[in-house]
């Protein structure tokens, strides 16, 4: 499941909704989108967040 994946990720990184938004330049609300499962992430920044959080696409969305 993406949204607990992302959410666990950024814990894990021990960091805000914001603070992942800022570094990433992504709305604070479009993570809580993803990490509630209201929405996913488009492909290029789902590559984003992957390489952000150290991780590969295929770990986020299996």
């Amino acid at each position: 499941m993406l949204a607990k994946r992302l959410k666990v990720a950024r814990h894990k990184k021990n960091l805000t909704q914001q603070e992942v938004a800022g570094k990433i330049k992504i709305s604070r609300q479009s993570i809580s989108k993803w990490e509630n499962g209201a929405s996913v992430p488009d492909i290029n920044t789902l590559k984003a967040l992957a390489t952000f959080y150290e991780t590969t696409i295929h770990d986020l969305t299996k």
